[in-house]
This record gives structure tokens, C-alpha cells and sequence, in this order.
């Protein structure tokens, strides 16, 4: 009988509670344009070269999200006054007030799901997921890269496939 390998397990619950919750709130809000907003809230004003480097967007991506939000009123553009080529982003009164509303809502939701548990489950469950957040913040990264190999796929060296040389 094959023996459970707890890390994989592990690994595994939190990949589906991280699916779960993004298919679910995906459904109300485009949670990259959150990404994209809070960024610039947290680095005002920000260039969006910076907001795409942060976030791992395209060019191209990164503008449709700054359109979209200076479109709803949630970002303000102005010109850069060190660089004509681009332009620095800032929060609006109103983009911060949605996104506050937004952190709000969700967290009453995570509050009702997790309602009947107790002080002790829920202070257990910060710990841990804390310090989920920090190994993955220090570990995370450079194994994902390391696994994949770093660069476009079209520059790495190819494994031989066994049995094919």
C-alpha cells in the first residue's frame, strides 16, 4: 500500500482552495485589475513599466488594466516629468474607496465561511498561512524558476528524452 506523502497532500489543499477562491470571486470582480490598483496604491505615482514588472504583465496587459481603471475613475495618469515616453499612475479618491469596499467584502465573506470555527482554529490557521506566505516569499520563487528553468522555454538547452537521442 503506497505510503501518503503529506507535503504532496499539502501542497495540493491549498492549490484547490486557491482555484476555489479565485473561480469564485473571479465571477464578481477581475481580480488582476485589483493586483494592478493595489500596486499603484502601494508605490504612488508608479510607472506602468514598474506596475508590469511587479505584477509579471505585459506591456500590453498592463495597459488594458490601466485603461480600464482610469475609465472607471479608480486611477488618475499624469504626464512623467522625468520621462516624456511614459506617464506616472496614482490612486483616485474613488479607486480607493472601491478597493476598500472590495477588501471589506471579501473579508465578510471569508467570515461567514469560516464562522463556525473556533478562536483557536482561526488563530492556528493565521499562524500557519503566515508562515506559508513567508517561506514561499523566501523559497518559493527561486524553486519554482529552478524547476522550470529560467528564460523563455525556446532558449532552454532540451532534455533528451530517454530511449531518444
Amino acid at each position: 500500500m503506497p505510503q501518503r506523502n503529506e507535503r504532496a497532500d499539502l501542497a495540493r489543499a491549498v492549490m484547490e482552495l486557491i482555484d476555489a477562491g479565485h473561480r469564485r470571486i473571479s465571477r464578481h470582480l477581475d481580480l488582476t485589475r485589483v493586483r494592478v490598483l493595489g500596486t499603484v496604491a502601494a508605490r504612488q505615482p508608479v510607472r506602468p513599466n514598474a506596475i508590469a514588472a511587479e505584477l509579471g504583465l505585459t506591456a500590453s496587459a498592463t495597459s488594458r488594466h490601466l485603461a480600464a481603471l482610469e475609465e472607471a475613475g479608480q486611477i488618475a495618469v499624469e504626464p512623467d516629468p522625468v520621462d516624456s515616453r511614459t506617464f506616472l499612475v496614482r490612486q483616485t479618491e474613488s479607486g480607493r474607496a472601491d478597493a476598500e469596499a472590495t477588501v471589506a467584502a471579501g473579508a465578510a465573506v471569508f467570515a461567514d465561511v469560516i464562522s463556525d470555527w473556533s478562536d483557536e482554529d482561526v488563530a492556528k490557521a493565521r499562524e500557519l498561512i503566515t508562515r506559508l506566505n513567508q517561506a514561499w516569499a523566501t523559497r518559493g520563487d527561486a524553486a519554482s524558476t529552478a524547476q522550470r528553468g529560467a528564460g523563455p522555454r525556446w532558449r532552454r538547452k532540451r532534455q533528451p528524452i530517454e530511449g531518444q537521442e
